[in-house]
């Protein structure tokens, strides 16, 4: 007896242990729902052993004996977690032959258990509320056995208390949200029993022991907000932040790996976002200029096999007006003069950029430009667009400085640049230029 009562007590304080758990494995706090629920289910329930000679359960001639509707049970749930489930219900039994050859006996039984469930779906990585569900339970059940009559005695007789360890495995179907039917099958081990399952004193030899066997069907209703929906629609939320905050990530690091020019070199970490496309650059994205005559290599690789050697200056003397790579590289806005924030002197990055389209002017002495200059969203359209104008005028002059006639050379405001989604320091910054037009 000691064995089983340890064990009992082994089995409620793990799932108490469970119990304790108020918080979920990121730490936010569960949410406040009505975790009981009601049984109620019909079934039969058998006596297996011990028997008085001449005394039998069922008929012995029919396969699996014979099912009569015999036991009445209702009781309740508590839901610690998804894997544990405390139990307890009252069940009522009706003991009577159904063999023919049996003497007669009719015995009533009222009995009282308290159990724990185990969700087993976990196990198997089911999802918690899949709507079939396996709980095997284990607990401690006690009975009071009284004998209604016999062939020996037609007056009710006095009861015997009976306490014993139960089992079992219930499968359960959620037809609805707070709704399930289930079937138990349990089996219980008596280790204090006196009287036998015909009422009658037992017999030294059963040592106190007795067998009886359970099948039931029924409804299990959840009282108040159904905890499949709440704790549901919270593993919801939780996983659109976690997939929020990792999408956010994922912007930030595409954020990083633009790279404009297409120079192998993202944004951040380019100083001259405006060089060739194919053209060699160093670890800043500035084009290599080995010669430091304001040409890079790339390019001036390109008008050595084109069209003979450079002079030196940067200039080549025997490019053609229809120069195709001159006239895409600039009208196709390779190359750009960039801004600070509010200023109209261009940075010093975007030199490069000056003397590519100064070495085109001059090398197409018929050729004639527009300077069109944009800004950011930052200030009002009438500000932006003086600081489009100036930066034009700025660009402007350099070039003139530089040998270019100004009738060849003319400045236009654009005023805020409506390309781009100005919605970071990053984008801005590519708004804020000065871009060249062939006419």
């Amino acid at each position: 007896m000691r064995k089983y009562l340890s064990l009992i007590v082994v089995i409620l304080a793990a799932g108490s242990s469970f119990s304790q758990e108020s918080t979920d494995s990121i730490g936010q706090t569960k949410p406040k729902v009505n975790r009981w629920s009601l049984d109620l289910s019909f079934g039969s329930s058998r006596g297996i052993r011990p028997y008085n000679d001449g005394y039998f359960s069922t008929e012995s001639t029919k396969f699996l004996g014979e099912l009569n509707l015999n036991s009445f049970n209702i009781g309740a749930r508590y839901q610690v977690n998804k894997y544990v489930t405390f139990k307890s219900d009252l069940a009522f039994d009706r003991f009577i032959p159904t063999d023919s050859k049996s003497a007669a006996f009719d015995v009533a039984q009222f009995r009282w258990s308290i159990q724990t469930m185990f969700n087993i779906n976990m196990l198997f990585g089911i999802d918690e509320f899949a709507k079939f569900k396996l709980q095997p339970h284990i607990g401690l059940n006690m009975a009071s056995l009284k004998t209604i009559k016999s062939s020996e005695n037609q007056a009710i007789g006095s009861a015997d208390n009976i306490l014993g360890l139960i089992f079992g495995l219930t499968p359960s179907y959620n037809i609805t949200s707070k709704t399930n039917l289930f079937v138990d099958f349990s089996l219980i081990n008596n280790f204090r029993q006196h009287k036998t399952w015909d009422g009658n004193p037992s017999d030294e030899k059963n040592n106190l022991s007795g067998q009886m066997g359970n099948i039931s069907f029924g409804v299990s209703y959840k009282l108040g907000k159904p905890i499949v929906n709440a704790e549901k629609e919270m593993l919801k939320k939780q996983d659109e932040a976690k997939n929020n905050e990792i999408e956010k990530r994922l912007n930030d690091v595409e954020s990083k790996l633009i790279d404009t020019d297409k120079d192998g070199v993202p944004d951040y970490l380019d100083s001259e976002i405006s060089s060739l496309e194919g053209a060699i650059v160093d670890s800043k994205g500035i084009m290599i200029d080995k010669n430091k005559n304001n040409i890079p290599d790339e390019v001036e690789k390109y008008l050595d096999t084109t069209n003979g050697k450079t002079n030196g200056s940067g200039l080549n003397n025997t490019v053609d007006s229809n120069n195709v790579m001159f006239k895409k590289a600039i009208d196709e806005g390779y190359i750009c003069v960039f801004f600070e924030t509010g200023k109209s002197v261009y940075l010093s990055s975007s030199r490069d950029a000056i003397n590519f389209v100064q070495t085109f002017l001059i090398t197409n002495p018929e050729a004639k430009i527009d300077l069109i200059g944009y800004t950011d969203d930052i200030g009002t359209s009438e500000v932006n667009k003086k600081l489009g104008l100036d930066r034009a005028n700025n660009v402007k002059e350099t070039l003139v400085k530089l040998g270019i006639e100004p009738y060849r050379v003319k400045a236009v405001s654009a005023g805020e640049d409506q390309t781009y989604n100005p919605s970071t320091p990053e984008t801005r910054s590519f708004v804020r230029k000065v871009v060249f037009r062939i006419k």
